[in-house]
């Protein structure tokens, strides 16, 4: 067992993870930040997992580690939906605009109260259901006598992060207004959450440039926290395939660390990963109500790698 366990522990350099929220689109767009109108279209999201000898797995959070058998730990599914433009800082208070200006500049916020027993960013406005991100919850883990592994986005050759479409897009408002973020928290021996949920990043897949709809709007980067107008988010935020270290470099079949791990010694109980998916509402790409025509629906793949951790 002993010598297995090792060439376990060398196949899990070229572990990889991918993981994907499909089929979400945007809910119709009748001013600043795409009030919306619509009600939700549910789609089907999947999740995968690649690895070289079975060792780096993947599941969906709500069925937990698929310990008994490497192959039921392969795929599993979420459900996406149309998405309203929020903004947050943390993953947890989240706001939409809330009053205007006569320039059509969004002037005040409010925290969102999202519906009990509802779907991950379900509200209620204007007596209509909105959703403010789409969240997908996955279990991270390794199996029994393989070691621990150290989890970071896949190799920029590998598209890390991606964006695709299904049908045609009219504007490229969407994606370019995107943004991406990921946490963890740690499981216990039972599958049970425990400690703080963590927000290891957010992504962009274009360029963050330019200033929003917002009467007090600062240029780039911004989202809305409580206070009365934009501020600079707090959490590390990466962009348009600049990933500043939180990638795995591939070298022949191997993974090599990055400097940014996602989770670090990922074991046998795993981590909890979250994907959320949210329109920024400060972005500068959201404020064109061509978006509301957009019938197209569009994917985010987030892949990931597993580096043996010493």
């Amino acid at each position: 067992m002993a010598k297995r366990s090792q060439q376990l522990k060398v196949q899990l350099v070229s572990a990889a993870a991918a993981v994907a929220l499909s089929g979400f689109a945007l809910s119709a767009a009748t001013y600043a930040w795409y009030v919306a109108n619509n009600t939700v279209s549910a789609k089907t999201s999947t999740i995968s997992a690649t690895t070289n000898g079975f060792i780096l797995q993947i599941a969906q959070k709500s069925k937990g580690a698929q310990h008994g058998g490497a192959q039921d730990s392969l795929a599993a599914t979420e459900l996406g939906g149309k998405i309203t433009p929020s903004s947050t800082d943390n993953m947890v208070d989240w706001y939409a605009c809330q009053g205007w200006g006569e320039d059509g500049k969004v002037t005040s916020y409010a925290k969102l109260n999202f519906t009990a027993g509802g779907k991950a960013g379900e509200y209620e406005a204007g007596g209509e259901t909105h959703y403010a991100f789409l969240k997908g919850e996955y279990i991270l883990y390794t199996i029994s006598d393989t070691g621990f592994a150290d989890v970071y986005l896949t190799d920029p050759s590998e598209n890390p992060v991606e964006v695709t479409v299904n049908g045609d897009a009219t504007t490229d408002t969407i994606p370019k207004s995107l943004r991406v973020g990921l946490t963890i928290q740690d499981v216990d021996a039972n599958g049970n959450d425990t400690g703080s949920e963590v927000l290891k990043c957010v992504y962009a897949p274009y360029t963050v440039e330019g200033k929003g709809n917002d009467a007090s709007a600062i240029d780039g980067w911004a989202c809305i926290n409580g206070s009365a107008t934009p501020v600079v988010p707090s959490y590390q935020h990466i962009e348009a395939g600049n990933y500043d270290g939180w990638c795995a470099s591939k070298v022949g079949e191997d993974y090599v660390a990055g400097s940014e791990a996602i989770a670090k010694r990922v074991g046998y109980n795993g981590v909890i990963l979250r994907v959320y998916i949210w329109m920024e509402g400060t972005d500068a790409d959201c404020v064109n109500n061509a978006a509301a025509e957009d019938t197209a629906t569009y994917n985010v793949t987030v892949r990931l790698a597993g580096v043996s951790a010493e």
